[in-house]
């Protein structure tokens, strides 16, 4: 199901809002982050965090190359989040609906919570024990192996706290492990991007 550009521009800002509500010093949410929480194609996500940035809504990150690393939420974004009546005329996209990523019953939200929480402890046990052999089975030097070593703990560490999770822990971790031990990134990427959308809360 395709979703509307005027969507894809609020669900941004509405998950930049939350973020920065539960993670007011942090550094922004990861593009990777971003595309997986709302399901849209990377094309569709560049062309509207990229109108978002025209309209100092949001400021985007970029390291050096072009394509922006980090998205947050500026003083004018929020100021149109909490009050949309306000910003219709200069921001048309304010009139859609929230998306479906809050919308749902409240039961839902409450349905089996101990069951998933288990499965995904379990999905962060079973990556890392595979990262960690994967790690053990390289040819690099001690020094290197014990670096990688070091941040996978803290980043498994981080992770299986699912909803106290602290996300710029896991973003710092995760930006320095698909750095420095790229080979590691497929075999835990899904349980870290699970992992931020846990501790963001979103479904």
């Amino acid at each position: 199901m395709s979703v509307s550009d005027d969507q894809v521009r609020l669900n941004i800002l509405e998950l930049l809002h939350k973020h920065l509500r539960d993670h007011p010093n942090g550094s922004g949410v990861d593009r990777a982050i971003i595309q997986d929480a709302l399901k849209i194609s990377e094309k569709q996500m560049d062309l509207n965090t990229s109108y978002l940035e025209d309209k100092t809504l949001v400021t985007l990150f970029r390291t050096t190359s072009s394509q922006w690393t980090f998205a947050k939420i500026t003083a004018e974004g929020i100021d149109v989040i909490e009050n949309k009546e306000r910003y219709v005329d200069k921001f048309p996209f304010t009139q859609t609906s929230t998306s479906q990523m809050n919308e749902g019953s409240q039961e839902s939200d409450f349905q089996e919570p101990v069951q998933s929480q288990v499965s995904f402890t379990q999905q962060v046990t079973d990556a890392f024990t595979q990262a960690y052999d994967q790690v053990r089975a390289t040819k690099l030097s001690t020094d290197n192996k014990g670096k990688i070593e070091k941040q996978l703990k803290a980043l498994e560490k981080e992770l299986l706290k699912t909803k106290k999770a602290d996300l710029n822990t896991i973003q710092k971790s995760w930006e320095w492990l698909k750095k420095n031990a790229s080979s590691l990134s497929p075999a835990i990427a899904q349980v870290v991007l699970e992992g931020i959308k846990i501790a963001l809360d979103l479904p």
